[in-house]
């Protein structure tokens, strides 16, 4: 493939797909690639640390290898596409309140408090770092719940991000490093309402490189696109003087089983214009999307209320937001 021949009105704005397959082949991990190549940006790959694999002592997996090996192949099949990595540190099938798939090894009661998983964690970050080179690392993903549901967590998580920061930096400098905060959560419109905790960027300050968010407005109380309000995406830039990322967004095409929202491809579409124009309106660096094709239910860390969140269906057949984000894509990004 060659690099897209783009026209019309340059943006400023980056997009991303996810690495995320319609289903559990290797052809389909394959062609997440090649789609993020030709209708975005960036591609984004999410999931946990091989935390055996970086055990003090312990060597590298063939499959750990294996995988860093054709993700980095494609990687230079598409040379104009760039790489935001997140190293998803906690378990989302428990709302991200302590850390995910521990080996044996480490005591989950200690979780960020181990010293052997601080030394896998450092470890993991410089090998990310100096085999991807992202243009993005997130180190932590929705690191917000877990100070809502595990403050001593949270704190020890903090120390030993501070670490991991000067580990990635140290080997690739031009990556920017910052971890990522559920903006839902974040406001307080989940499963406990409460006032906004913009307190929990403070930690990060001076080791946050941009403001990352992800954002589900469909796991809150809304029941339709419209019913965001004009400032939810605005808020961002009064909290952080830098670059402001969403990664990644997700909104459903159908209704999704316990919550409000009346799904429909016209409403996924309507929130598609409207994050892409207000991220746009509001100089943000970049926008990613959760997947290009509905995904395969409990892959790469995808729960089962994201089925359906995909631009296209799994078999390739276009949403009504694939226009959207194929106009979009089909736009140079600015020099």
């Amino acid at each position: 493939m060659e690099e897209p021949v783009r026209t019309g009105a340059a943006r400023a704005m980056q997009i991303g797909l996810g690495a995320v397959p319609a289903n559990r082949t290797g052809e389909a991990y394959i062609d997440t690639f090649a789609t993020a190549a030709q209708y975005a940006d960036t591609i984004v790959i999410q999931r946990p640390p091989p935390w055996a694999d970086f055990l003090p002592g312990a060597e590298i997996s063939d499959a750990t290898t294996a995988t860093t090996t054709l993700e980095t192949g494609l990687l230079s099949q598409y040379p104009w596409l760039t790489v935001m990595f997140a190293i998803d540190v906690t378990d989302p099938a428990v709302q991200r309140a302590r850390a995910a798939d521990l080996p044996a090894a480490i005591d989950p009661v200690e979780g960020f408090k181990s010293e052997e998983l601080r030394a896998s964690l450092l470890a993991y970050t410089a090998y990310v770092a100096k085999n991807y080179h992202p243009q993005y690392l997130a180190i932590g993903v929705e690191i917000n719940m877990l100070y809502e549901r595990s403050r001593a967590q949270f704190d020890a998580f903090v120390v030993l991000y501070r670490e991991m920061y000067d580990q990635a930096k140290a080997a690739s400098p031009g990556t920017l490093v910052f971890p990522t905060f559920q903006l839902e959560d974040l406001l307080g419109r989940l499963d406990e309402v409460h006032d906004p905790h913009w307190e929990v960027l403070d930690p990060f300050r001076g080791k946050m490189d941009a403001l990352a968010v992800t954002t589900y407005p469909f796991a809150g109380n809304i029941r339709a696109a419209s019913d965001i309000s004009p400032d939810y995406y605005e808020e961002l830039t009064h909290h952080f003087d830098g670059p402001v990322i969403v990664a990644p967004a997700g909104y459903p095409s159908a209704p999704v089983e316990g919550k409000a929202l009346v799904g429909t491809e016209q409403d996924q579409n309507a929130f598609l214009q409207r994050l892409l124009q207000d991220a746009d309106r509001l100089g943000f660096a970049m926008v990613s999307w959760v997947a290009a094709r509905d995904p395969a239910s409990g892959t790469g860390g995808v729960t089962a209320s994201l089925r359906d969140t995909g631009l296209r269906r799994a078999d390739g057949a276009n949403k009504a937001a694939w226009t959207t984000w194929e106009a979009w894509a089909g736009r140079p990004l600015a020099k």
